[in-house]
């Protein structure tokens, strides 16, 4: 058995590509017993396999090259058991924000799935929400402008993993006497959920009561909701309710996650009891 061998054998034997082997050689961290002066053929000794499978080792358990030069400097156990040490506890942290990632994206496709399959109905429905706490900074939006600087006011508040893609994290505040009155309907205030997370002085934060909400799906751009804001008005004076404060209009369907205009769906909630009067 011969001690040198080539380039080609040794990546061969260590199932690694000789441009590997060429580019650990360039970097100083793996470079052969020999290189020939005339064809500057590289030859490496068999007993540098084990520095090499070290190498590839520390490699799946992802150090960095830097890294893995450091590690070969003047080691020793204590400080080999150091370094792995280090790599478990980054490993820990990168699991747990995978985990909490793919939390978030489960999450995020089960609420357009839900989301996708409610937007087709266009008839008003009543449901009950607990209390809720929101964040609004009063501007008040009257067109596309306004509502672009508002909306990245409200985005640059969050400090969590995607919160605004596929979710229903941002909607508009409709005043009470708006909804009754049929006008004005397109002035609104735009407001963020508010979860304790959100980075925002208290005095932004409002208490949204809990009780029963006439709901309708409206399709289209949010400030175009005249026509459902009238049929949900019809609902409630139908069903002998009264309208006892202000509306939410939440996204769910937005340009976030589409570009077609028919398929962009907020719901309007109007917070209703029956009229005892």
């Amino acid at each position: 058995m011969k001690d040198r061998i080539s380039i080609t054998d040794l990546a061969r034997l260590r199932n690694v590509t000789t441009e590997t082997l060429r580019y650990y050689d360039r970097i100083g961290l793996f470079k052969p017993i020999y290189v020939d002066p005339n064809t500057k053929y590289r030859y490496y000794s068999i007993l540098q396999y084990e520095k090499l499978g070290t190498i590839k080792e520390l490699r799946q358990l992802g150090m960095k090259l830097k890294e893995i030069k450091e590690y070969f400097d003047n080691r020793s156990s204590k400080k080999s058991l150091s370094m792995l040490v280090n790599k478990h506890s980054e490993l820990k942290d990168k699991i747990t924000k995978l985990q909490l990632l793919e939390i978030s994206i489960s999450q995020k496709i089960n609420f357009l799935k839900s989301a996708i399959d409610e937007s087709n109905t266009n008839n008003v429905v009543l449901k009950k929400f607990y209390d809720r706490k929101i964040f609004t900074f009063g501007k008040l939006m009257k067109n596309q402008i306004d509502l672009s600087y508002g909306f990245l006011e409200l985005e640059n508040s969050f400090e969590e993993i995607a919160p605004i893609l596929a979710s229903n994290r941002l909607g508009f505040i409709i005043p009470k006497e708006n909804i009754e009155s049929l006008k004005n309907t397109r002035e609104n205030k735009i407001f963020g959920f508010y979860n304790g997370k959100t980075k925002v002085d208290r005095k932004y934060i409002r208490n949204i009561k809990g009780g029963v909400y006439a709901c309708i799906y409206n399709s289209g751009k949010p400030w175009y909701r005249e026509e459902s804001v009238k049929k949900i008005i019809k609902y409630i004076k139908d069903n002998n309710l009264v309208v006892i404060g202000d509306a939410l209009q939440v996204a769910k369907i937005d340009i976030t996650v589409t570009d077609i205009l028919e398929e962009e769906c907020f719901e309007i909630q109007i917070p209703v009891k029956i009229n005892d009067k």
